[in-house]
């Protein structure tokens, strides 16, 4: 907040909001010299803090009558004064002080006040964990006297630390419940906010048609010229998103004919990303200029955020021309994402080194880009885990909230009272054909399931087979050559029982009940060699349980197979399997730094073709990268 607008607001609202409090202060025509006020009014027309927070300060030691409003006021101008020189623990000090004696003279408004204060405090500390659940208290405390504005303002700004965590779903949910607060104030900036913040969170999920229709009806209650571009240029993002270049195009070229209205940072913005889309769209087009220009500016303004960005463009730019000059623009993303202490930035970073350097220089990155991945994960995850504990933490679901919307839910629930009448006359025309087409697929479907299950079946029988006859056969011939036998013959002999022994544990039965995950996690380390290392990341992460016991026995299957066939031929010293969840599909990443095949060699071997067989089997997708002496990568993606 600015000064002179924080001028505004304290002047226009000290009296008309002493109403809400439960003991109203006396005023008088004329204010007292040396008072709380005289100090007050002395402070809001400084314009150096540090003169201003002395005035405030003054003025608390003259504010003596208990829970007089002015104390608040006051209190409230030595935290604003405190968060502009950037001194946040005083700050922190004054809101504690500021949420104590509200509380304890039942000043709900001030209490709230202070609550917000801090979750602001916390926001300029990058703590939005903590940002967040003060937002919340200071929301439940405004809707508790019915000030809806200030309720919608903080379920803004719990949405948007929910992004800043990377939970997006619970961001849209809070952005949503902003915006029904917020249109029944008609405050177009922050509905404008509350949409925009709903769009980024189905962009950042790939709802790319939704967040542009979002960011459309933000731009719609849009009040400066400045958030209108920042919304025009999330609408252009997400046209590139969605692969529609030409349209994306069309609007940064808006943008840019606007750009007297952006500041330093959002005009390097709008050039780069105008020069990246257009090279994008046709690699040949001439960029370089915008894109050197982009970074120049933040250069100059040292915007760590944009440099990543601008670094990351050009990076991609020199990669088929100069790769030399690519790995240096992308070494200079890694090291800017790093100082702005971007975790999600230095991943990327690293997925883009480890794309365009070789095995032996990949080592130095894989084992941050996997502890880094790692920690992201786990740090996600703990978050959506702290949003979900404050909320059920509630003694009730927010009863100021339903009162708010009661009348727009009976309407609602007489509207869809109506309309499922005419569903169901609807559905009962379409019953018989949805039935008959529902029985085909049934059919279908239980044929893929048995057929998946007969396969393992008739594995499994094999393999006993071959450990109950024939590798008890080649034993009991092993031991009564063993006293006449030439020592070759008898190495040559064993050799051939162990290999029957490891035959049979490949396809033993597989246990795809609660004991799935680590019956896997043991086959793969037994599979491993003792002289190459196996790293498994994000295994813990995936509802094993939710998986159907086709989708197990394949992916099972198709890994073990994938870990055989390392150990017989790539000479691998490193191997890496990463299980990852996005938009409903089971991700599953391996590669290693072996010897690698041809094209060709690949793709004529049985082994291949089994796999693959065994993917579609479950509408999965198999996909491999390999060359020689560059290691084996494979994607297995199978829906959920």
């Amino acid at each position: 907040m600015q000064a002179p607008r924080f001028i505004l607001i304290l002047l226009w609202t000290i009296f008309p909001l002493i109403g809400c409090d439960k003991k109203p202060v006396k005023t008088s025509k004329e204010i007292k010299l040396g008072s709380g006020e005289y100090y007050f009014n002395k402070a809001i027309k400084g314009k150096e803090p540090s003169k201003m927070l002395a005035h405030f300060k003054k003025g608390l030691d003259s504010a003596v009558i208990e829970n007089d409003t002015i104390e608040y006021y006051l209190l409230d101008g030595v935290i604003y004064t405190y968060n502009r020189l950037k001194e946040y623990d005083s700050s922190m000090v004054y809101s504690e002080k500021m949420i104590g004696s509200a509380s304890a003279n039942g000043n709900t408004y001030f209490e709230a006040l202070g609550y917000y204060r801090k979750a602001i405090i916390h926001q300029y500390l990058n703590n939005y964990k903590e940002k967040y659940r003060n937002a919340f208290l200071s929301r439940k405390l405004f809707l508790s006297i019915g000030d809806s504005l200030r309720a919608g303002k903080r379920s803004l700004e719990m949405a948007n630390a929910q992004s800043s965590m990377s939970d997006y779903t619970g961001s849209q949910e809070n952005a949503a419940l902003a915006l029904s607060l917020l249109l029944k104030t008609r405050d177009s900036s922050y509905i404008s906010s509350a949409l925009n913040q709903i769009g980024i969170a189905n962009r950042e999920r790939g709802f790319y048609e939704d967040a542009i229709e979002n960011y459309e009806s933000a731009l719609k209650y849009s009040i400066s010229t400045e958030d209108s571009l920042t919304f025009l240029n999330n609408i252009a993002l997400a046209y590139r998103d969605n692969g529609n270049f030409n349209k994306a195009i069309k609007y940064l070229k808006l943008i840019n004919s606007k750009t007297e209205y952006a500041d330093a940072e959002s005009h390097a913005r709008f050039i780069d990303n105008l020069a990246y889309t257009k090279w994008l769209n046709d690699s040949t087009t001439s960029v370089l200029d915008n894109l050197s220009r982009s970074l120049e500016m933040r250069l100059e303004n040292n915007d760590l955020k944009g440099l990543t960005s601008s670094y990351n463009h050009l990076s991609e730019y020199y990669l088929n021309k100069e790769p030399a000059r690519a790995k240096e623009y992308a070494v200079k993303a890694l090291e800017a994402a790093r100082k702005n202490d971007s975790k999600i930035s230095e991943l990327n970073a690293l997925k883009f080194l480890l794309k365009i350097s070789d095995p032996a220089e990949s080592e130095k990155y894989i084992q941050r880009y996997l502890h880094l991945n790692d920690s992201i994960q786990e740090a996600e995850l703990k978050a959506k885990n702290f949003f979900a504990k404050i909320r059920l933490d509630e003694e009730q679901k927010q009863k100021e909230i339903n009162d708010l919307e009661a009348e727009t839910i009976k309407q609602i629930l007489e509207a869809e009272e109506l309309k499922n009448q005419i569903i169901i006359l609807s559905l009962g025309g379409l019953l018989l054909i949805v039935s008959g087409g529902f029985g085909f697929f049934y059919l279908r479907q239980k044929h893929a399931k048995e057929k998946i299950r007969e396969t393992h079946k008739t594995e499994t029988r094999i393999s006993k087979k071959i450990h109950d006859e024939l590798a008890n056969d080649v034993y009991n011939v092993m031991s009564s050559l063993e006293a006449i036998a030439p020592v070759a013959t008898m190495d040559k002999i064993e050799h051939i029982y162990n290999r029957t022994r490891n035959i049979s544990r490949e396809n033993r039965e597989i246990n795809t009940g609660e004991g799935y995950l680590d019956q896997l996690v043991a086959s793969l380390s037994s599979i491993c060699p003792k002289d190459a290392r196996l790293i498994l990341s994000g295994e813990k992460t995936i509802a094993w349980n939710d998986l159907n016991t086709e989708k197990k026995l394949v992916i099972y299957r198709v890994l073990q197979e994938i870990m055989i066939n390392m150990n017989k031929h790539s000479k691998a010293s490193l191997v890496a399997i990463i299980f990852s969840e996005e938009k409903n599909l089971l991700k599953i990443q391996y590669s290693d730094n072996g010897l690698g095949v041809s094209n060709e060699r690949l793709k004529s071997g049985n082994g291949i073709l089994n796999m693959e067989n065994r993917i579609s089997s479950v509408k999965g997708k198999l996909h491999l990268e390999t060359e020689p002496d560059k290691g084996l990568k494979i994607l297995i993606q199978i829906p959920v």
